[in-house]
């Protein structure tokens, strides 16, 4: 169970050093922005010892020299240049010190997740002795060294790598971590998550008022009919009136360049959350290592679920270069993209965190930007959201209009809420947070299948803002119509959710978000829900009245009635079109602005999938549809695109 791997290291210690395995030395040399002859001679103490491996002098200079330009340890070069393996680091650095190498099959004991924190966890009863595992790193692998040569007696501990010390920590506490990962958001406040929410009294409170206001609209009764028209119309012109204030503010923002040296980026995780996404493993791991971010400050985190060997296997198969850890997430419920969020959580390094999804192109930019733009920010800035943008959206009618909203609500709609200081619905992906703000919120609420929605408004209930910024991601638009009604069943269906939370104790809700806030929560309920629900109905009864001639209602009451039908419909149709236009024309979508003419058609998929949402959350509230990714032909001539004007 023990090995000591490199058993002729310790006689091969006064020999002429070899070279073992440094083909990526090369590569990283030219990847380099400073030559390696600035490095000091003398190695730091962290890699000093790899000398008497074979590691040549002109490794450990530029691991120097990388590491003073980047403001990390020379050992974090080292690895994650992929320079020293690994395995091949610790097994000298344990022959180094004289102990025990761990490679596999050791148990934990009790307790050591907690005592993870401290850089060393205990072993369990089956160590043969060792009390201590250490899989240190940076200036630990110094104090390790000085404990050692202080000491007296046989060592208690042993060596292991990081990502075996991690894997071991996540094989020791698998339900506890499943759990914990279900209720993270609960623990903070149950009253802010849908599973304590979503009872159903509330669903039953919900449903009947949209119901009455269907049965009102086509009642026989004319005051029925007013009332509904003024309910319905009301909450119309709310949405319609932020939906165009905040693509006037939009038009007017603009983020200075930003820029930090590497020496000042902090540790940067990104977590990726997949569940049979096989198909586009290989192109992820190019995405991956497109960001222009120095690798050492990189923490990558593939999540699969325990029953997707073929998504693991596919990124092992196709791994990207840079640092990463594959973490199974361990069986448990709900099967949702939120639980596998929080899973990686608990082993994230970085101070800011960046969610993509698996078929995302990111700019390579974005989180050096990002980490920028969070510098210059106070600390109330707890999240930035990038604009998304489809890349297939040649495809057919469903793909370019797909195209044409993404690029409306990103590129205009967002942006003028966030320069306004308003909550926003953050997107499912390329949302960049600084951790503490996730953690004080409990991160995601693992049974809301819109945890971006929710989380959005979240962190702006806790007193912390959501601004956007100039910076894109590339994903694939669904282009069949069952794919397409599936996915935004789903989002109907999770916005349905995050409403019935949000809006369950108003005083409260007030309270959190200010009147302004407050209204413009609103608003955005109101377009996003009752909008696709009740468009077409008001449409078809607006038709019917003018057809019929009830629009020319005698006295004020009636021409005031007609007036704001008619209010209604024009604004309605201008706030609808315009940012599409717009967004089409800063995102250069002029060949999709044909597909406008399927607009109808599109408006009635959404009122669908918005009743179909409602039987879902009724039937199977908490089930998350996959949508199935990889099924058409990306086009990587669009990551070479200019950016946004």
């Amino acid at each position: 169970m023990f090995t000591l791997p490199i058993p002729s290291l310790a006689r091969e210690r006064r020999r002429a050093p070899r070279r073992r395995a440094l083909d990526p030395l090369a590569d990283a040399a030219r990847r380099s922005a400073r030559p390696a002859a600035t490095a000091p001679r003398q190695p730091a103490v962290e890699i000093a010892f790899l000398a008497h491996y074979g590691v040549p002098p002109e490794a450990l200079n530029y691991a120097m020299a990388r590491a003073r330009a980047d403001g990390v340890s020379a050992d974090a070069v080292l690895l994650a240049e992929k320079i020293v393996a690994e395995d091949v680091f610790y097994q000298a650095l344990a022959d180094h010190l004289g102990v025990a190498f761990l490679d596999d099959g050791f148990d934990l004991a009790p307790g050591a997740f907690a005592a993870a924190a401290r850089g060393y966890v205990p072993l369990g009863e089956n160590a043969e002795g060792l009390r201590w595992l250490f899989a240190p790193t940076g200036a630990g692998i110094f104090r390790l060294m000085s404990a050692v040569r202080a000491a007296r007696g046989r060592p208690l501990f042993g060596l292991t790598t990081p990502g075996r010390l991690n894997e071991a920590l996540r094989r020791a506490r698998p339900t506890d971590a499943a759990r914990a990962a279900s209720l993270s958001a609960e623990r903070v406040d149950p009253d802010l998550c849908v599973r304590a929410s979503l009872c159903p009294l509330s669903l039953a409170v919900a449903t009947a008022g949209l119901f009455g206001a269907v049965a009102g609209l086509f009642a026989p009764w004319e005051e029925a009919r007013l009332l509904a028209a003024f309910f319905l119309a009301g909450a119309s012109l709310a949405s319609i009136g932020l939906r165009l204030y905040a693509c006037a503010a939009g038009l007017k923002v603009e983020e200075p360049a930003s820029w930090i040296e590497n020496a000042r980026l902090p540790v940067y995780t990104v977590v990726v959350a997949l569940y049979r996404e096989a198909a586009v493993a290989r192109q992820l791991a190019r995405a991956i290592d497109r960001l222009d971010y120095p690798r050492a400050k990189l923490d990558v985190k593939f999540v699969v679920e325990c029953d997707d060997e073929a998504t693991a296997a596919a990124l092992r198969a196709h791994a990207p270069r840079t640092p990463h850890e594959i973490i199974v997430a361990p069986e448990g419920a709900p099967r949702t993209k939120p639980r596998a969020l929080n899973i990686a959580m608990p082993f994230a390094r970085g101070d800011l965190v960046a969610v993509f999804d698996a078929e995302d192109i990111p700019d390579g930019g974005q989180l050096r930007r990002a980490a920028a733009i969070f510098d210059r920010s106070p600390p109330e800035v707890a999240c930035l959201q990038a604009s998304l943008a489809i890349d297939n959206g040649g495809l057919n009618w469903m793909t370019s209009l797909f195209a044409l909203d993404y690029a409306a609500l990103f590129d205009v709609y967002n942006k003028g809420l966030g320069a306004l200081g308003l909550p926003l619905f953050l997107g499912g992906t390329s949302n960049h947070f600084r951790i503490g703000a996730l953690r004080e919120v409990g991160f995601w609420d693992a049974f809301n299948v819109t945890e971006d929605a929710d989380l959005g408004l979240r962190l702006a209930r806790a007193g912390y803002a959501v601004r956007t910024f100039d910076s894109h991601t590339f994903e694939e638009a669904p282009a069949d119509f069952s794919a397409l009604l599936k996915q935004r069943t789903r989002w109907l269906k999770g916005w349905m959710q995050t409403a019935i939370v949000h809006c369950r104790h108003p005083a409260r809700f007030v309270a959190d978000f200010g009147p302004r806030g407050a209204l413009a929560v609103l608003a955005m309920f109101a377009g996003g829900l009752l909008g696709p629900m009740f468009g077409p109905l008001l449409g078809a009864r607006f038709l019917y009245d003018a057809a019929t001639g009830a629009l020319a209602r005698a006295g004020v009451f009636g021409m005031a009635c007609s007036a704001l039908w008619c209010l209604v419909a024009a604004s309605g149709t201008v706030a609808l079109v315009a940012p599409l236009l717009i967004g089409a024309r800063r995102r250069g979508l002029s060949r999709q602005r044909r597909a406008l003419a399927y607009l109808p058609l599109w408006l009635l998929m959404l009122s669908f999938a918005s009743w179909r949402a409602l039987f879902e959350l009724w039937r199977r509230p908490f089930h998350w549809e996959k949508t199935e990714h990889g099924l058409t032909a990306r086009r990587p001539r669009l990551l070479r695109r200019r950016a946004i004007v």
